[in-house]
């Protein structure tokens, strides 16, 4: 047995071995079937190597050359074919396929029918006693060979450019095999035209097809610079054990008893390689025992994380963890906030930067935010490295220069759905390894773990706020229910004090009319006065009970004309009971011309007490916060009757409210107030209530922050029936 005899036995057992595997795999389709062809072609090459030259009989060599050189004919188009479905390009290529195997299954044909214009004889040639001559036809062959593997390759490399990292790894993988195979397998043809170079490289074939049906089957792939050298040791010994000692034996030698023990060496040497892959794996699962450690204690972390519903202690968490069980400098949370359309920094441990502040926010503009929203998977500082010097794209260096500034080696996304949740950035390892494709893949079960904590969390205490203000707003309707009760015993002791003090005033006045010293008339006088006084604040302490005992009432009377500077009186005088009127400016830019609003007094009254209130802290904000010297609170009214409304600006000089809350404005329990204990969140919802659904009104709300706001309402006016 010599070496090209050894060479096609392997190849066709292993190739034979990865044909079945591809076959036999599940889930079957188009791809695996072709490389299974594909496979199989480069099987039957083998089979052919081995017959052709292990006889000893011209007639048998011959008719072997031919059958291995057909098949190589058909291992190019099943390759280009599984390149195009590999690579995504069958659709806009498949044109192009028909006629590649239009042209090969043509060339196959005259090939079959005219043999001799193929391969017309045999010679000895590099040792070999019997090795084939071309014919007139074999010269198409090696062209259309070399440019349908060209062509192939050139569009593996162009995936290895791919975002996805592991397409990228499975394109380098299946490109760095080809290149192997197709180049050690070229060098059996390279003799058929005389030009006196040794057959060296058949057994690289086999390397070929096992790393390629590897990068097939497996998903997740290892780094290709460990596969690299794995081939690489790989082919160093089978060129050293098998290629020299039969080149130089075949040489010198030529055939005879030596083959036997050198067979045997070639035997031993196939299995060598296995032997120190296998090996190598066991030491590789020593070497990184501890990785594979803190990769199940995160797993096992991010299972955990659903029973914390506290976000702050979830986030601390989640960095405390990662820091502290994979090692690493540093690690960090940005939490969502839609509101300002950004990711704010809300969890950090580990920054020792001196000297260097942390980036507090991530915009959503921000090209890493639009670049992990849009590719959905974790970024390596040194992919982006790569990226922005070999493309030298903007949009890469930009991204680079966001991540140095995060000090980060590795970004995961945190994903809801479609949402972007969170970014984790993670620093280097303290022992400077490399974060592996594991890793990778263990922190993105963890992010999406972490993800669905925080949502949990957010709505957790989302769900506290909303209890917290239910409890206020339950206590504010058992005072307006408590309210009928406490105005009727106030108004009866205010009955008593009235009647007391005006008896008294009587009494006095009597008094007054009889002769009196000049001393005890002075006294009596101080006395009357002191009684007027009382009786003149029992009467207006009755008004405001009935004006509290109005506006705690629904306002189930019905609809009536309203006269609106009545009504603003009235909510004017309910407001000086909470608010100190005399801190601001009311002005009323409008006269009495306007008709009367058809509605309830009640609610209305309602509407407009919860303006000026809310008005009046937005000032009283503004004043403590900007601190201007020159600032006077001013709170305008305006109405301007249009068709058959009339609409009603209210115009406030406060501390407005910021873009992003003035979509919430309306909704339940969403208040801007300095403290909680201001405001229950619903006076703009109740506002919108009473004058859309109850008066069949509009009411708009528009804002500049830190200028003022301004409520535009519309109500219907009372129509008067026109006399003919």
């Amino acid at each position: 047995m010599n070496y090209l005899s050894l060479s096609g036995i392997i190849i066709f057992l292993t190739s034979i071995a990865c044909s079945g595997i591809v076959f036999y795999s599940k889930p079957k389709t188009t791809l695996k079937i072709i490389w299974g062809l594909f496979s199989l072609a480069v099987s039957f090459w083998g089979l052919g190597l081995f017959k052709a030259y292990i006889t000893d009989d011209y007639i048998h060599a011959l008719f072997w050359a031919r059958f291995l050189n057909l098949s190589a004919l058909t291992i190019p188009i099943f390759f280009i074919h599984f390149v195009f479905l590999f690579t995504k390009k069958f659709q806009e290529k498949g044109g192009e396929l028909i006629t590649y195997y239009a042209f090969v299954g043509m060339i196959f044909l005259f090939a079959l029918l005219f043999p001799k214009e193929f391969i017309p004889n045999l010679s000895p040639k590099s040792g070999y006693q019997f090795y084939p001559n071309p014919g007139r036809i074999y010269y198409i062959f090696p062209l259309l060979f070399g440019y349908l593997t060209s062509y192939g390759s050139y569009l593996l490399y162009l995936e290895t450019k791919s975002k996805n990292k592991t397409r990228s790894y499975q394109s380098k993988y299946i490109l760095f095999g080809v290149t192997v195979g197709f180049i050690g397998g070229g060098t059996t043809f390279l003799e058929v035209f005389d030009l006196g170079i040794y057959p060296f490289g058949a057994s690289f074939v086999t390397l070929y097809v096992i790393l390629t049906t590897y990068a097939i089957i497996k998903y997740q792939l290892m780094d290709i610079r460990l596969a690299i050298t794995r081939a690489g040791i790989f082919v160093f010994v089978y060129t050293l054990v098998l290629g020299i000692p039969f080149g130089v034996g075949m040489k010198y030698l030529g055939s005879g008893l030596w083959l036997m023990p050198v067979s045997l060496m070639a035997v031993f040497a196939t299995i060598g390689p296995f032997i120190y892959l296998y090996i190598q794996k066991r030491a590789e699962e020593a070497l990184l025992q501890e990785q594979r450690q803190y990769q199940v204690t995160l797993q096992q972390a991010s299972l955990g994380m659903g029973q914390i519903k506290e976000l702050k202690r979830l986030l601390n968490l989640v960095v405390h963890i990662i820091t502290k069980t994979v090692s690493v400098e540093h690690s960090e949370v940005y939490l969502l906030h839609e509101d300002s359309k950004q990711y704010t920094l809300k969890a950090s441990r580990g920054w020792r930067f001196s000297g260097k502040e942390q980036l507090s926010v991530l915009s959503f503009d921000s090209l890493l935010v639009r670049y992990l929203k849009e590719n959905r998977e974790s970024v390596l500082c040194e992919e982006i490295e790569h990226y922005a010097q070999d493309n030298e794209i903007k949009r890469f260096k930009e991204i680079e220069e966001t991540i140095k500034q995060l000090e980060g080696a590795l970004i995961v996304p945190s994903f809801m759905d479609q949402k972007m949740i969170a970014i984790l950035v993670l620093g280097n390892k303290k022992s400077r390894k490399l974060y592996t494709q594991d890793d990778l893949a263990v922190f993105t079960i963890l992010a999406n773990h972490a993800g669905l904590a925080i949502e949990n969390a957010q709505f957790y205490e989302k769900m506290k706020e909303t209890h917290v203000q239910l409890l206020k707003a339950e206590k504010m309707a058992t005072v307006g229910t408590l309210a009928d009760g406490l105005s009727h015993q106030i108004n009866n002791r205010l009955h008593a004090m009235g009647f007391i003090a005006g008896d008294a005033l009587d009494t006095i006045k009597l008094r007054k009319e009889k002769k009196l010293t000049k001393d005890m008339k002075a006294f009596l006088d101080e006395i009357e006065h002191s009684f007027g006084r009382i009786e003149d604040n029992v009467k207006r302490g009755g008004e405001i009970v009935e004006g509290l005992l109005k506006y705690t009432r629904k306002g189930s009377e019905g609809f009536e004309a309203i006269s609106f500077d009545k009504l603003l009186d009235s909510a004017i005088e309910m407001a000086q009971f909470k608010i100190k009127l005399t801190q601001i400016n009311i002005s009323r830019n409008f006269n009495g011309n306007i008709p009367d609003i058809k509605g309830n007094f009640t609610q209305l009254q309602e509407v407009f007490f919860n303006i000026i209130d809310n008005a009046y802290d937005a000032m009283m904000q503004r004043k403590e916060e900007l601190k201007e010297t020159e600032y006077k609170p001013d709170l305008a009214f305006s109405a301007l009757r249009k068709g058959g409304k009339l609409e009603i600006l209210v115009r406030d000089n406060g501390i407005g409210v910021a873009p992003e809350n003035l979509e919430k404005l309306f909704t339940p329990f969403f208040t801007t107030k300095l403290s909680s204990k201001k405001g229950t969140g619903l006076g703009l919802y109740v506002i919108r209530q009473i004058i859309e659904e109850n008066h069949g009104g509009k009411v708009k709300f528009t804002s500049k922050y830190k200028k003022g706001s301004q409520t535009s309402i519309l109500l219907p006016v009372v129509i008067e029936d026109r006399k003919e």
